[in-house]
């Protein structure tokens, strides 16, 4: 991508959260922003696959390969401007920060420097759908806060791209509870993404989960990841939002809960127009987020499918996440670890089965008395 936009001859500009980013040495987003010195017309003749997406922060935007496995596809979004001074409106004042990449140096025609020191957002007038989306991605990604007592208005017919978007740049973010939380208050997560909303004030059981409601539980696991990749982000997300719609059986506060949350996570990926291989991903991290916890004791026959599927060691990190952030300690995260390696290092042993067993003890057990002879 970035050959085939260096290719076009074209003035353009990092800009947004791509410069910020770009300023901070943070990297892994999904999507990048930039301004053209061009028009329109110009961006469609230097690129065929030039497609137009209609969000009120793009004119038009670039599918790109993946950077990383982690990151993913990267989508690039361009605004065309009268000249890199007539940058975006942003509403925070950071935003307005530009980056040459040809010369590897950024642009201030805004005057934005002192800002950037700063640890409050200052804010400027604008949409009420750029405010909270700007307002959210910011205090995901960059070091900022807002000014106490900033009020900011629920956008209306908020796109499920724009919501997409706005998901992928939190998650991939160093603070995304930060964001949750903002979005909870703001009543935006109760009207667009009313999976996540239930969960908060959702009781557990102080005995497995001290840190509080299943929300303050899914806030808590994103202070355990390595990395903030948004395959991992979305299943720490997603990863009890079967609860609410779970049963109390026998004891089990919410039984099957991984199965029903499966479904969940699925239905709102696949509405937010999310890929389906990530569909997939997340559902699967979704459905198997417990097993885990018992693998040093399940049989094989209740594993196959799952130990064996390339996605498991990113299941053991969702479970770590998950089970850190009840303050129980690495031991069972460890001792999971240890069963998964001696699995693998027995599944590539020609001599003997998954479980260790040597395979001619094994067949002797097996097989039928008349058949040892």
């Amino acid at each position: 991508m970035d050959n085939l936009l260096a290719a076009s001859g074209l003035p353009l500009y990092e800009a947004s959260f791509t410069a910020l980013d770009a300023y901070r040495g943070l990297r892994g987003a999904p999507i990048r922003f930039l301004v053209a010195d061009c028009s329109l017309v110009d961006l469609a003749r230097a690129f065929g696959d030039l497609r137009y997406p209609g969000l009120p922060y793009a004119d038009a935007a670039l599918e790109g390969e993946a950077e990383d496995e982690e990151s993913g596809p990267r989508t690039t979004y361009l605004r065309c401007v009268d000249g890199p001074a007539a940058a975006e409106a942003a509403a925070f004042a950071p935003l307005d920060l530009l980056r040459d990449g040809k010369r590897d140096v950024f642009l201030d025609p805004k005057g934005v420097y002192p800002n950037l020191r700063e640890t409050l957002a200052t804010m400027r007038q604008a949409p009420p759908e750029d405010q909270l989306f700007q307002a959210a991605a910011l205090l995901a990604r960059q070091p900022y806060e807002l000014p106490a007592g900033t009020l900011l208005p629920l956008p209306r017919n908020f796109p499920l791209a724009a919501q997409r978007d706005l998901l992928a740049l939190i998650l991939t973010g160093p603070k995304p509870a930060a964001a949750f939380d903002l979005l909870l208050r703001s009543g935006f997560v109760g009207e667009y993404w009313p999976e996540l909303a239930s969960l908060s004030g959702l009781g557990q059981s102080k005995d497995h989960h001290p840190e509080g409601d299943a929300w303050t539980h899914t806030m808590e696991t994103f202070r355990y990841r390595k990395l903030p990749s948004l395959r991992l982000s979305l299943a720490l997300l997603l990863h009890d939002t079967g609860k609410p719609a779970a049963a109390s059986v026998e004891g089990r506060r919410f039984d099957r809960h991984a199965e029903i949350g499966r479904s969940v996570a699925s239905r709102f990926l696949a509405r937010l127009g999310f890929a389906s291989s990530l569909v997939d991903d997340v559902s699967f991290l979704v459905r198997y987020h417990m097993m885990p916890a018992a693998l040093p004791r399940l049989p094989l026959n209740r594993l196959e499918g799952v130990i064996d599927d390339p996605r498991f060691p990113l299941l053991l990190e969702v479970y770590k996440c998950d089970d850190l952030s009840t303050f129980r300690g690495p031991d069972g995260y460890y001792e999971a670890c240890a069963a998964y390696r001696t699995w693998a290092k027995n599944s590539r042993n020609p001599y003997r089965r998954a479980d260790g067993k040597k395979l001619a003890r094994a067949w002797l057990e097996e097989a039928p008395r008349g058949a040892r002879r």
